[in-house]
């Protein structure tokens, strides 16, 4: 179970700030999962939304919400501010269906694109790639994870990176293991909320959303999404990275147009799934979320982009708060 660097896909992370223009919303999240004891893991998840004054960021809303999992299961959750609904949450696992659930405890949550629904949201993914950094301990003590026969076979066509053809799964047909990619190093972020150093072995996800003004009926939107990892050494690096900005119509809520760029990814064959991107026009922020959830499947795809074009439909909580002041 080697690092490589032959099949790597892109590696040039964003390095210059995003300014906040007076009269820009921005939305940023944070998923900060930290190696416990035993496999067990420290989450600490927190998001602001601000607003750009002439020579002022104010500060509109902001949450954290710190977890222990074990096993993947929730086994104690607090927030501040303090949400009681929370501990109806212990017990269940951070992985398939988690969605679902969120759904159905906190329904309003959703419906109001709140900052507590998007980070309960995209804790899934954060949970999923944070077995990167399982994966990264390994290959630094040599320990070789060998995968049964048929392997390449099963997770053959999930997404782009993972299409039947793609060179990460002609490596494992091979070699019956899964490589990494050692990424670069991570760039400081901007416009970020207060976080706490990542220890080492962490891993952070992070979103940032600003609604740029515009004239008439339209708005300017940017995204920028990042996973990244810190070594045992205190070395930050980038192991996704994507940017995304478009427009929408302020009157109806639906996006005009959308482009998407690859920054960071692990594979040769991860970038085809840029296109995908185009497919959200016409889509209204309130029905983002659950379509590209069941639209948006296979190798035409990348589970990380999918999840950061969900994520635009809280241009519609920017958009609210924008009218209320």
């Amino acid at each position: 179970m080697p690092f490589v660097s032959d099949i790597a896909g892109p590696q040039e992370p964003v390095q210059a700030p995003a300014l906040l223009v007076a009269g820009s919303f921005r939305r940023t999240s944070t998923i900060d999962t930290h190696p416990a004891q035993f496999g067990d893991s420290d989450v600490d998840l927190r998001a602001r939304d601000v607003v750009a004054r002439e020579h002022t960021v104010d500060v509109l809303g902001e949450i954290r919400v710190r977890a222990r999992l074990r096993q993947h299961m929730i086994d104690d959750i607090t927030s501040t501010p303090r949400d009681k609904r929370l501990t109806q949450l212990r017990g269940y696992r951070v992985g398939p269906g988690f969605r679902s659930e969120v759904g159905k405890l906190l329904p309003d949550e959703a419906r109001r694109a709140s900052l507590l629904h998007l980070l309960l949201d995209d804790w899934v993914g954060a949970a999923l790639v944070s077995g990167y950094s399982v994966q990264h301990a390994a290959i630094t003590m040599g320990n070789e994870d060998w995968l049964p026969d048929g392997a390449a076979d099963r997770i053959a066509g999930i997404c782009a990176g993972f299409a039947p053809e793609a060179s990460l799964v002609g490596y494992v047909r091979r070699n019956g293991t899964i490589p990494s990619v050692h990424g670069p190093i991570a760039p400081a972020l901007d416009g970020l909320h207060p976080v706490d150093p990542l220890s080492a072995h962490g891993m952070r996800r992070f979103r940032r959303l600003d609604l740029v003004p515009t004239e008439d009926d339209s708005a300017g939107f940017r995204a920028h999404f990042r996973d990244s990892h810190v070594d045992g050494d205190g070395v930050e690096t980038v192991v996704h990275e994507y940017t995304v900005a478009g427009t929408v119509d302020t009157s109806t809520r639906t996006i005009t147009s959308v482009t998407a760029d690859v920054r960071v990814l692990p594979w040769q064959e991860c970038p085809g799934a840029i296109g995908s991107a185009h497919r959200v026009r016409g889509m209204a922020l309130s029905e983002l979320r659950e379509r590209i959830r069941g639209e948006f499947v296979g190798t035409t795809t990348c589970t990380h982009l999918n999840d950061t074009l969900r994520s635009i439909a809280d241009l519609d909580a920017l958009l609210n708060l924008r009218a209320g002041l």
